[in-house]
Order: structure tokens, then sequence, then C-alpha cells
């Protein structure tokens, strides 16, 4: 049997703070827009948002909201990810590990008053095994399930082929209501209408697509009522436009901050900043050969990007210690495959294996493959279609850093007679495009979760489309039978030692395939006004506030007590003076800080 506390105390921040600020308003019109306790986040990337229906969540922000708005069976501990209670309080599996069963909190309630019975967690996973749709973002959880039945209202067992490790935590997959979803013509086409009843800590009240999403808290929620009345995202179409909203007043927190932008509201009035290890990690991700589990091709990669020495040629020629050095300055560790370093269990070092930068290797690579390099000055030419080696670069617009290390990408991939294309486009044309298998390379970001079996399936071969057309299932279109193995007998693996040496396996397998290179895993940058407190980091001893795969981050979150009496500043307590005149000029030195660092490598 397994069961375990609720949340841990909170643990004191990494944080550095400027000058103290009054209290969060909580009664007059500040210039956030709002009239009661209401927390303002900044967000980037809400615009990319496809819809917020908590059963097919591929984006980090759908599953903040969805940890928010939905109380899944098993949730993530904030001591080390360990499953811990959400709306199962036990669990045990009989001796074969074949069947599972699992008690249900007795108060646990809808936010129409409904109780949260066995009934909606059965339903909920019956729909992911039967739709088409949900089952294609939920397949590895539920495919190996035989039966799912709800014994009583408290009690849920679920029986299944071969025994598993994500048994233990059901990949903190959201349950929803049954009176409701079984009433929808199809629930794969709920797209975030408001109104649905909710088991968190917080309803959806609005949602207006790439402008804003707003929540209120659950007023009679069993783990109780948040100390505030509604949580808003406003998107923000870069971060350096929330980090002004934030010096203004207009928001109380903002997350995804570069260096310079950490640095320069270090010494702001009323605002916090946060530095933590981080989960997230950047990459560039090729086209390996966009095409259906039958092979029939989809969009227009080129063809020399299906070589793996094409690929492993431009990973020799990646120097991630500059990029770390150059654009994170130095608040980043060098990448190496989709497992962070924050989890150490599953963490693979590459050893005497790691791919150094050496442009002379990668030329000697491409030369034994045959891509032959006719003028000295340009492209190499594929043997096969031949083609030159001339790729589309894919980058956000709205990500600065990105720009950076174009830059050094299109400069070090020429050494070797690669020309690098870069193409600028905001996130959902992008994903658009990646979807779409219409680009050659693209810059990409992930949250690595705790569990490695749902962001390991984005690799395999399940993940193809079974018919031609767009899919945002599957990394980098990369498919292989090898992996696939490896990936079948760590979701059956039950020791946990034996299921950490294959899940090594598997990334030393995609750091040789280069299916995608990651850069680097970057350290989670955040401010926050002064104005609040307790927000609840992931891990307690020190991890991000957003962007969890929890609700811990908001739901400790609370105003300082006291007010800002109206008129006399925005919602991070800045005065008048500080809010006019301290933003334009610490913006001013953002800005030059930016500056330097884009031409650091020119001075260098």
């Amino acid at each position: 049997m397994v069961s375990a506390a609720l949340a841990a105390p909170a643990a004191p921040a990494h944080t550095s703070a400027g000058p103290p600020a009054p209290a969060a308003r909580t009664g007059e019109a500040d210039p956030r827009g709002v009239t009661d306790r209401t927390l303002v986040v900044g967000r980037t990337g809400l615009d990319a948002l496809p819809h917020l229906n908590p059963l097919d969540s591929g984006w980090v922000i759908q599953g903040e909201l969805n940890n928010l708005m939905y109380e899944p069976l098993i949730r993530w501990g904030r001591e080390d990810w360990a499953p811990a209670p959400g709306l199962a309080l036990e669990w045990e599996h009989s001796a074969d590990g074949r069947e599972w069963t699992y008690r249900m909190d007795p108060e646990a309630v809808w936010s129409d008053g409904v109780p949260v019975t066995a009934r909606d967690a059965a339903f909920t996973l019956d729909l992911l095994r039967t739709d088409p749709v949900l089952n294609g973002r939920h397949g590895g959880l539920v495919d190996g399930f035989t039966d799912v039945e709800a014994v009583d209202d408290h009690t849920l067992v679920i029986r299944v082929a071969e025994p598993g490790a994500v048994m233990h935590h059901l990949n903190n997959t959201p349950i929803v209501p049954a009176h409701i979803w079984s009433e929808m013509d199809d629930p794969a086409a709920y797209r975030g209408e408001p109104g649905l009843p909710t088991s968190g800590l917080f309803s959806l009240a609005e949602y207006r697509p790439g402008e804003r999403i707003t929540l209120v808290a659950n007023p009679d929620h069993p783990r109780g009522r948040p100390a505030y009345d509604r949580l808003v995202m406003r998107n923000h179409e870069t971060t350096e436009a929330a980090v002004q909203a934030l010096l203004r007043g207009e928001i109380d927190l903002v997350d995804g901050l570069n260096p310079q932008q950490a640095d320069a509201l270090r010494s702001a009035p009323g605002v916090t900043v946060s530095v933590q290890p981080g989960r997230h990690w950047d990459a560039i991700g090729f086209n390996t050969g966009a095409r259906t589990r039958d092979g029939r091709p989809i969009g227009d990669g080129h063809p020399a990007l299906r070589d793996p020495v094409v690929r492993r040629a431009l990973h020799h020629v990646v120097d991630r210690d500059r990029l770390v050095e150059i654009v994170h300055a130095g608040h980043a560790e060098p990448g190496v495959s989709i497992v962070a370093p924050v989890f150490p269990r599953h963490f693979w070092d590459p050893g005497p294996e790691t791919v150094t930068a050496d442009p002379d290797l990668a030329n000697r690579m491409l030369d034994e493959a045959g891509y032959r390099r006719p003028d000295p000055d340009g492209p190499r030419v594929d043997p096969d279609s031949g083609r030159p080696l001339s790729f589309r670069l894919l980058y956000h617009s709205d990500r600065p850093a990105y720009a950076d290390i174009r830059d050094f990408l299109v400069e070090w991939a020429a050494g070797i007679g690669v020309e690098l294309r870069p193409e600028a486009l905001s996130s959902a044309p992008l994903n658009e495009r990646t979807a779409a298998g219409t680009y050659d390379l693209a810059f990409g970001g992930w949250n690595y979760g705790p569990d490695p079996d749902e962001d390991f399936a984005y690799h395999t071969c399940a993940r193809l489309p079974e018919e031609p057309g767009p899919t945002d299932l599957t990394f980098s279109w990369y498919c292989d039978e090898e992996f696939d193995a490896l990936y079948e007998r760590q979701r059956l693996e039950t020791d946990p030692e034996t299921r950490a040496e294959l899940v090594r396996a598997m990334q030393r397998h995609l750091y040789l395939a280069v299916p995608q290179i990651v850069l680097a895993y970057d350290h989670t940058m955040e401010a926050h006004s002064a104005g609040w407190t307790g927000f609840g980091m992931l891990p307690a001893s020190g991890g991000s506030i957003t962007r969890q795969q929890a609700d811990y981050g908001y739901a400790l979150a609370a105003p300082v007590p006291g007010g800002v009496p109206g008129g006399t500043g925005g919602g991070n307590g800045l005065g008048v003076a500080v809010g006019l005149a301290a933003p334009a000029l610490l913006l001013a030195a953002v800005a030059r800080a930016v500056h330097r660092r884009r031409t650091a490598h020119l001075r260098d």
C-alpha cells in the first residue's frame, strides 16, 4: 500500500529582492485592471495554445492549468517528485502487479457540488482508451489496461496485461466529471468553454484565445481555499514586454527571464527574483523524414537529414560550452539528452562518448559519406538527391536567445559546407510548420517530466500518424525499432534501478542517433512582486514556481497582508515616481545588457 502527505512545508527560496514594497492590492482598482485579490501572471505563448482540453494537452501551460483545475488520481510530491495522493489517497497492487486498487478521497467534490467518485475516474480512463484523438495522447498509459472498474464510489480497480511502473503515478493524468463529459457529443472537440465543474483549486471563468485566461478560486475545496480570488494569465508578445508590465505594476509574476533581465530586476524596488535549476531544455530538432506509420511521406523535409551521418556532423560543430557562456551567461548546463540533470536517477552522463565541437572531424565524416563540395565556398551536395546541403532553420521570433544561437549555428555549419537559412516565425506558425513536416531544422523547448515514459513516447514509431496530416505527437518524426524495443522494456519494468538503466540506454541511443541536439538545460529565472509571498517551488528545496506539473506554485501563493492605497502604485507596490521612472531606467539597462550579449562573441 502506498500513501503520502498531500503537501510538504514550503522551503525558503534562493531568491534576491530589491528594496521592500507595499503589500499587494486587495480592494482598490489598480493598473492590472482588477478589483479583488487577483494574481496576474504575464506569459508568452498563450497565443500558441490550440485549446484548453485537459485530456489533449501537450503544452506546459496547458499542464499548469490542468493541475489547477482538475485533480489527478496521483500527483507529483513536492520533495522529490515522488508519487503523492491526489484523488486517490492510497493504492496497492496484487502480487503479480496486474491488478491495481486505488482508494478515493471521500471528501473530494466537483465545484458544482457533485461528489467525485471512482466512476469519474473509470469514465475518464475508458474515454482515453476508446477515443482515437485522446488515445493518441494517452495511449502509452492506457493501452495496456485490460479492464477499468469502479467497484464502488470510493474504489477503483485497474487490471493490466503486464505490470508497469507507470501504475504508481498514472502520469498525473487529470480526471474529468462523468456527469458532464458523458453528455458531450465529442469530448475531444472541447476547446475550453468556461463553466464546466472542476475538482481542483480553481475553475475556468474566461478564455480569450491568445489574450488571457482567468481562473476563479473554488471556495469549498477540501484542501482549503487559495489565499486569493482569481488567477489571470495575460499574453505578452515577448518576455521583455512582460518585464515592462511587471515594472509598471500591471502584472505580479513573470517567468522565462534571460540572465540580463534577471540581473536588471534585482535592483528594482518591490521585485523579488528567483534563479533555480530547471527541467527545461532547448534543442534543435531535425526533420528525420516526416511520414505515416506505413511510410507515406508528409511535408517537404530535405532528404539528406534522414542520414544520421549528416545529423552527427552537425552535432560536432555545436559548442555547447560557448552557448552556455555567451547566450546563457553561465545560467545553464550543457545539454545531453531529454532528461534534465535535476532528475539524477535517470540522467545519463555520456562520459567518454561526449560529443565535442570538432569541425575537422565533421568535415571528414561528410567527406567519407560522399557529400562532396563542388565550390569551396558553397554548400556540399547530397549524393543521392543531388540537392545542396542547404537547410531551412526555423526559430521563434519571440525568443531573443534563439536569435543569438541562430547566429552561432549558421557560422558553425558553414564551416563544414552546410548552409542554414534562418526563418523567424512566431510560435503558432512555427509549430504548425513542424507539425506538418514542412521544415528542415527547428528550434524547440521542452519541460521534462518526472517520469520518462510520457516524454520518451514522443520518439516512438507509434506516435507517427496513421494517415498523412499534421501531428504534434512526435519529436523530429523519429522512428526506430531498436529504440522502440528499449522503450517497451522500460515501460514494463517495475524494478526502479533496472528501469533507470533502460532509461539511460534510451538517452544514449538518441544522443548517438541525433534526431535532435539538446543544447542546454537553462536555469529557471522568474520575478514577482514583493507584494506576494508563499509561492511553492517544485521541488521544495529549490525549483520553479511556474511551469510545474503540479499546482504548488500558485496554490500556496498569498498577497502580503495589507493593501496599497488607491492611486499610489501598481500590483508590485511601486510608488508613482518609481512606477513611472524605474521601468524606463531598468529597461534601458536590460537593452544594453542584451546588446552586449548579442555582440559578445564578436568582442571575445
